[in-house]
């Protein structure tokens, strides 16, 4: 719940072009529904399908009250995801709406905030890899300073030195990348891994995702 209300959650989703025919489809991998039933099991939720503008009607139909920006399709790859998703924060942003972002959809919303994704300088470290991350600025440090997370992304965000507006980064990654962010006043957070994609689910992922939809 978030204030109190049912949870209302639209998962943004990948587009892909199919190589047997001419189509182009909205996907959301099935890790997606696995995995809200184990995190927000009293979530309703519902795919957002990249329509651009009229995504707004959309979210006003479903009364949607939060989102996750899933991951898939870099930025300025497929014009129509990036502004469904850009209007998605917008619209999130003056509703004071919550959004998580995870891998592309944390890059989306630094990108929304003016910082900008580039290729990563050690793909090695970021691609179909686990690595450790830390956590700083006293973020949940709690659980550990130190975690293992998976990595399938090719573009980052920027080391710490990078962020000088609201995000505030809160975790980072071996290499000194920033994979963690979070704006509380705006209500954004991201993360640059896969928590869907771990069997069994991380209980610091799980924490993260909960308490950031309870405030």
């Amino acid at each position: 719940m978030t204030n109190g209300v049912d949870l209302r959650l639209g998962l943004s989703m990948r587009v892909m072009e199919m190589t047997e025919y001419v189509e182009i489809r909205d996907v959301l991998a099935h890790d997606w529904s696995a995995y809200l039933k184990t995190v927000l099991l009293d979530a309703h939720w519902i795919p957002v399908p990249n329509i651009g503008k009229d995504v707004c009607d959309f979210i006003e139909f479903w009364e949607l009250n939060g989102f996750i920006l899933t991951g898939g399709n870099n930025i300025n790859e497929v014009q129509l995801r990036d502004e469904t998703e850009w209007i998605i924060l917008e619209y999130a942003i003056k509703k004071k709406l919550p959004v998580f972002g995870i891998c592309r959809g944390m890059q989306m919303i630094c990108h929304y905030c003016n910082l900008n994704p580039f290729p990563c300088p050690n793909p090695q470290t970021h691609i179909a890899s686990n690595h450790s991350i830390k956590l700083i600025n006293n973020f949940l440090q709690w659980y550990g300073d130190e975690l293992m997370v998976n990595s399938f992304h090719s573009q980052c965000v920027g080391m710490v030195d990078s962020f000088t507006g609201r995000l505030i980064p809160f975790a980072i990654a071996c290499d000194g990348l920033v994979e963690g962010v979070i704006d509380v006043e705006r209500k954004l957070c991201g993360i640059m891994w896969h928590p869907e994609r771990k069997n069994p689910a991380s209980k610091f992922d799980n924490y993260l995702i909960q308490s950031f939809f309870s405030r």
